[in-house]
């Protein structure tokens, strides 16, 4: 054999080496019993978690035999506020609905203890149009047949579930319903927010209902209108989008935006 062949023979076996060596490092790892497991087993461990296990939700349990599946809560947070405003909201609010709650916020976010969904591809700048409206889409396809109801909410406002509760029967899912505390804007940004003259918007800080059927309607087309924004201010493009897609545009409430339904709360 030539010598420049037996050369490049042997730079390809070292290459051929190396890059084996790399991959058996990556792909496999000793346990504590030196037993070895697979990179698909380790894979595992960040696999996207079961979305009724996160939020505790039988899969027998539908809105004609639960009363607890009246409304399903998403917070939009972000890291940095899981250990405090989240856990705050977990433990006091959020025990008492006639529901069940989740927390949505970047994807390399990690709450032991907490219903947390870490959005793929999603981080938590601001503003958080990214964020509001993939978390309506992971409530449409994971639980948009198990809920009459859905809420949209910040990480630092109080609901009164009971209030909540009472209010909700009162009004048909069935329908297309937008309901919230509907807003124009200031006078000075109102040209900027792009309005037309019978549009509204429901204003994001004291929470936001939204039908089943407002849903189902809108969250198929969220894509498109993140693709098309106006504004930077989230709860503006989610009313627009509701309105193009749902045909419906907030419908003011008094429950929703009085001291009973909820409380503004700093922590």
């Amino acid at each position: 054999m030539p010598r420049r062949s037996r050369w490049m023979h042997l730079v390809a076996g070292v290459v051929a080496g190396v890059t084996l060596g790399v991959f058996l490092k990556l792909c496999l790892r000793t346990s504590t019993r030196t037993s070895i497991q697979a990179c698909s087993d380790a894979a595992k461990l960040y696999a996207e978690p079961d979305p009724l296990a996160t939020i505790g939700l039988r899969a027998d349990e539908t809105v004609e035999n639960s009363n607890r599946t009246l409304v399903f809560v998403g917070v939009m947070t972000a890291e940095q506020y899981l250990d405090s405003r989240a856990r705050a909201v977990y433990e006091t609010w959020g025990q008492d609905l006639p529901g069940r709650i989740a927390f949505f916020s970047s994807e390399v976010s990690r709450a032991p203890g907490l219903p947390l969904v870490p959005l793929r591809f999603v981080d938590d700048s601001y503003p958080p149009q990214k964020k509001s409206f993939l978390m309506l889409l992971y409530m449409y396809e994971k639980y948009g047949d198990r809920f009459e109801w859905f809420m949209r909410a910040d990480d630092d406002v109080y609901v009164r579930g009971d209030k909540l509760g009472e209010f909700l029967r009162s009004v048909d899912s069935r329908k297309p319903q937008f309901i919230g505390q509907a807003g124009r804007g200031t006078a000075a940004e109102r040209d900027a927010l792009a309005l037309e003259y019978n549009e509204n918007f429901c204003m994001g800080g004291p929470g936001v209902l939204i039908s089943r059927e407002t849903l189902r309607r809108v969250a198929p087309h969220v894509k498109y209108c993140l693709k098309h924004l106006y504004t930077t201010h989230e709860d503006v493009e989610l009313g627009r989008c509701v309105a193009k897609f749902a045909g419906v545009s907030c419908t003011w409430s008094y429950d929703v935006s009085s001291l009973p339904f909820h409380l503004c709360m700093h922590v």
